[in-house]
């Protein structure tokens, strides 16, 4: 006998979350083996936090650093933590994991789903969706991840990071809303 739709759906959510999580974990280990930092720099959180994530998302998982602080965070990207909870109107642990780790790995230089070891953009916009529900619904026109929170950040008069005041004024338009 097959579970009804609803559990599979449910079940069917709780892999693509284990997943999710998984590819972010594992893109870090790999970042910090290959010398970029302790895991807690590399996802942005505290080692706590980095336990709980992982008591939560992979309980078996062996894990470094779980007694380091928690990095500084620079400027950009505690405006891009505190954008994504806003935008998401989330406050459990699970969103401020996610904020600060999409904040983090927005910091690099790849397009952010490289950045967080997923494996497409639709993934992380999968991952945004099931657990930032807000923050997908305010991205109505499927721009790029990065290019959406700094021009997020840039209708903020307090902050002047964007080059074009508005999006159909930007030379790289088709870039940030180009199809998947």
């Amino acid at each position: 006998m097959t579970d009804p739709p609803a559990v599979q759906g449910v079940l069917a959510a709780a892999m693509l979350s284990r997943s999710d999580f998984a590819c972010i974990l594992d893109h870090a280990l790999a970042e910090r083996e290959a010398g970029q930092g302790p895991l807690t720099e590399r996802l942005g959180l505290s080692g706590a936090e980095i336990a709980r994530l992982r008591d939560r998302w992979s309980p078996s998982a062996v894990l470094p650093d779980l007694s380091l602080p928690a990095p500084q965070y620079s400027a950009d990207q505690q405006a891009i933590a505190t954008l994504i909870l806003w935008r998401a109107r989330a406050t459990d642990d699970e969103a401020r994991w996610l904020a600060a780790i999409l904040a983090r790995r927005a910091m690099e230089r790849r397009h952010l789903w490289e950045d967080c070891g997923l494996p497409s953009r639709a993934a992380l916009s999968g991952l945004i969706a099931r657990h930032l529900p807000g923050l997908a619904a305010a991205n109505s026109q499927n721009m790029r991840w990065k290019k959406f929170f700094y021009r997020q950040i840039c209708s903020d008069a307090a902050f002047s990071l964007c080059l074009s005041p508005t999006c159909d004024d930007c030379e790289e338009r088709a870039d940030c809303f180009a199809p998947e």
